[in-house]
């Protein structure tokens, strides 16, 4: 991953597994009213699943013994909730509160929770992890990655076009308990769906160091 900036793994999850989580109500739910949520990471079914990963991924040296899961958002998109996401990079973190620090910025509030942009050394130790909970092909809008552009730091809109035109993409497709990890700073997109073969769902976790250092605190940590 070091090079290129993601991986999957396939079939990380047991059929058993995967039942478990598709079953709680807010994965369930089939109403598709909206793309997802960023608050599930303090529900004890998802805590425990967080925990699960956490520790196949240190045994696979993807993750460090220092890291926490720090996030989980569900995404979701089908024929009823269609949407695309331009090429960028993932720059805002979740933390416990505000606060004033020459090198934090664009604070926001998304659900209720604080969020900001830090500098680019804390970015770089940061690892996501998207658990797949359905078929994701070609038509089902996935996530599309420009390998190596999380070695870069933070793009501007035509630093991140070039490195595209130079690398191009890699099509991100899935299967159910497939994991595709990947760098925060790594560039992606996704499309809007062209001939969805259902709901595509995923689970995004976010880890980090326990402490992410500027004087933050993160609003969850497992």
């Amino acid at each position: 991953m070091a090079s290129d900036g993601f991986l999957t793994i396939s079939a990380a999850l047991t059929t058993a597994a995967l039942a478990r989580i598709v079953a709680q109500p807010d994965i369930a739910a089939e109403n598709d009213s909206d793309a997802g949520t960023r608050n599930l990471l303090p529900q004890p079914w998802c805590r425990s699943l967080a925990v699960e990963l956490r520790e196949r991924l240190l045994h696979a040296q993807v993750l460090h013994a220092d890291n926490a899961a720090v996030q989980c958002t569900l995404f979701r998109k089908s024929s009823a909730t269609n949407w695309k996401v331009a090429l960028h990079q993932d720059l805002s973190i979740p933390v416990a509160q505000r606060l004033e620090h020459a090198q934090l910025q664009a604070w926001s509030n998304k659900e209720g929770g604080h969020f900001v942009q830090p500098p680019a050394a804390l970015l770089e130790r940061l690892v996501a992890v998207r658990v797949h909970m359905d078929p994701c092909g070609p038509g089902d809008g996935p996530l599309r990655v420009v390998p190596g552009s999380h070695r870069h730091g933070k793009l501007d809109a035509a630093h991140a076009a070039a490195l595209r035109e130079r690398h191009g993409e890699v099509e991100c497709t899935a299967q159910p308990g497939d994991l595709l990890i990947m760098r925060p700073l790594l560039l992606h997109a996704s499309s809007k769906a062209t001939s969805p073969s259902g709901r595509r769902r995923v689970l995004h976790f976010l880890f980090g160091p326990h402490d992410p250092g500027f004087g933050l605190r993160w609003s969850t940590a497992i």
